[in-house]
């Protein structure tokens, strides 16, 4: 396993140019190198679970997980992978391939702790299904659990520039405070009442990518073990943009 200690030793050497920015604070990292094993995780690395046949293509930095039809969905293990009794972030970046012609499709799954248990996850939204996912915004969804309520955050749609090149996209929790940020655009802060807890989520793994319907790229899957302000989630943006294929 790619624990943190052998990461934390090579760290100084390769950092710069295989992790992204505040690395020291990641629990789980998958950049989608020609495989579905995660370049770092504080827990298990390999997945637990897959649907379709995983294929990589030329990515932001590298290469990254192809999704949507002929796509792979893949399911990683969360014990110390992704806790909830902490602040945190999720962060990701992805590429929408011939969104424009595509319509009259149901949601857009990025990534999901998927259970009738307790549920959280982040989307392109369901509705309306006669435009575009751009004209669509996203959801972070909390469904099915037994402490804290049904809730769908929804962000406003990114407009036809979401439609083509390299995004980001990143979800943060600390006490009843959720946020989900798009690029560089402030984010959408969300009031959520009471804080979110790992025993509300009792499913012992969480899933990313899709294997089905709309087709993307996903790339640099970061799941930080403190909440990333939005400063620094600007620079990790512009990073990503600089050194990657973000501006093409």
């Amino acid at each position: 396993m790619r624990h943190l200690f052998l990461f934390f030793l090579l760290l100084p050497v390769c950092a710069q140019e295989r992790f992204p920015l505040f690395s020291e604070d990641l629990s789980f990292y998958q950049g989608f190198e020609d495989s579905i094993d995660a370049d770092l995780s504080a827990g298990r690395e390999t997945p637990v679970w897959k649907a379709g046949t995983p294929r990589f293509e030329s990515g932001l930095r590298g290469r990254a997980l192809f999704c949507g039809k002929g796509g792979a969905k893949l399911r990683y293990r969360r014990k110390d992978n992704l806790n909830f009794d902490r602040p945190g972030t999720i962060v990701f970046f992805y590429r929408p391939l011939n969104w424009e012609a595509e319509k009259n499709l149901p949601r857009l799954f990025f990534w999901a702790i998927e259970s009738n248990r307790g549920y959280i996850g982040l989307q392109g939204a369901n509705d309306p299904k006669n435009v575009c996912m751009c004209e669509r915004g996203f959801q972070l969804m909390l469904l099915f659990g037994k402490r804290l309520p049904v809730k769908v955050y929804s962000t406003p749609p990114t407009g036809k520039k979401g439609c083509s090149g390299w995004h980001m996209l990143a979800f943060s929790w600390a006490g009843d405070q959720l946020s989900v940020k798009w690029d560089d655009q402030p984010s959408k802060v969300f009031a959520n009442g009471m804080a979110l807890k790992d025993s509300d989520f009792p499913e012992n793994s969480f899933s990313v990518g899709s294997d089905s319907l709309w087709n993307c790229l996903l790339d640099d899957f970061m799941i930080y073990a403190r909440r990333i302000t939005d400063e620094e989630l600007n620079q990790l943006y512009q990073a990503n943009m600089k050194t990657g294929k973000g501006q093409k």
